[in-house]
């Protein structure tokens, strides 16, 4: 009897084996042996899991045939569909599908085949996942859906397939966080744009009050920043940082995308926020002048005011985030620095 047991456990490794040196002819042999096809190694895989991860088609069809579990989980939830689709195994995922694989059948973070194939920015397989009815709009742990991981993982052309696949563009997470605030943290314009031109909502904020265009500013994505100001985004919202919620906001200091901007000294996105937060439009006053007229009532400053305002501004913004005995970082702008490169040595 151990010695039958002995046996078996033997043909089960020489399975395994076969499986994994993608040899078929090794495999047909194993199965005419006593072996249990659904023989499990310590990560909890069977010889299908091995051949679905690469995409041995004929090697999958011989283990469904020998009645193999299609729907094995690993110690980490994995399944042979979700195996083969975060491989983009498309052949693999079409055979399994076709055999009854579960397409709504989840890992142990509730990340479907869906989620996996986008997350490996695997575009047929998706298309084939979608075609046979995967849930689009499926939650992870996190919450996010398969567009939140394409968008995150920087690919773009599968973003724009699952905005055609009719996805909801403003999803949010279990944070509160969009696909759209997602790829303007990862500086990614393609991706934003295609989320901007299916209605993306510039305005949503996650669950601690930072929008796209926050992400946008501390990415220092400044062809961004101005696309998403073209788009109507408030340059004047604030987060509910903690310097925000002490009362540091708008009312005693700049609104949190001018802290973020300032605190890496990104000149150019601080120019495009500061045109579009304090400036309408030139016009005559009372006073003869045509200069700007600032929203809060009075006049921008002029060309050599505005410099020194900005160096302030970016003074009041480091101060808001970095410990008080760390000096901000020194504007960078180009009157700035034209005057630093001209200043005599001390």
């Amino acid at each position: 009897m151990t010695e039958g047991r002995s046996r078996v456990q033997q043909n089960d490794l020489l399975l395994h084996e076969a499986v994994i040196k993608n040899e078929a002819a090794a495999v047909r042999e194993a199965l005419l042996r006593p072996t249990d096809v659904n023989c499990r190694n310590n990560y909890g895989r069977a010889p299908i899991h091995w051949a679905a991860s690469r995409g041995n088609v004929e090697i999958i069809k011989l283990l469904i045939d020998a009645k193999c579990d299609i729907e094995a989980a690993d110690k980490f939830g994995m399944r042979p569909l979700l195996m083969a689709a975060w491989h983009g195994h498309l052949e693999a995922v079409k055979t399994l599908v076709a055999a009854g694989a579960c397409l709504a059948a989840t890992n142990k973070v509730c990340r479907t085949a869906l989620h996996v194939a986008c997350e490996g920015g695997h575009s047929s397989t998706v298309a084939l996942l979608v075609s046979k009815g995967a849930d689009r709009e499926a939650r992870d742990i996190s919450g996010r859906t398969p567009l939140h991981l394409a968008a995150v993982h920087r690919h773009t052309e599968l973003v724009r397939a699952l905005l055609d696949a009719e996805c909801h563009v403003d999803a949010t997470d279990n944070n509160g966080v969009t696909a759209l605030q997602m790829a303007c943290a990862q500086g990614c314009r393609g991706i934003v744009e295609h989320l901007l031109t299916f209605g993306a909502n510039v305005h949503l904020q996650n669950n601690v009050g930072s929008s796209a265009l926050h992400a946008a500013c501390a990415a220092d994505a400044t062809d961004i920043v101005e696309l998403l100001l073209a788009h109507g985004a408030d340059p004047a919202l604030t987060d509910q940082s903690p310097v925000s919620v002490a009362g540091g906001g708008a009312a005693d200091g700049p609104p949190e995308g001018f802290r973020r901007a300032a605190r890496g000294s990104f000149s150019a996105i601080l120019d495009l926020l500061t045109a579009t937060a304090n400036v309408d439009h030139h016009q005559d006053h009372s006073d003869g002048s045509t200069t700007p007229r600032d929203k809060s009532g009075g006049h921008s400053p002029a060309a050599n005011e505005g410099c020194a305002r900005y160096r302030e501004l970016c003074y009041r913004a480091a101060h808001a985030h970095l410990p008080d005995d760390t000096a901000p970082r020194p504007c960078d702008c180009t009157n700035c620095a034209a005057r630093r490169l001209s200043a005599p040595e001390p």
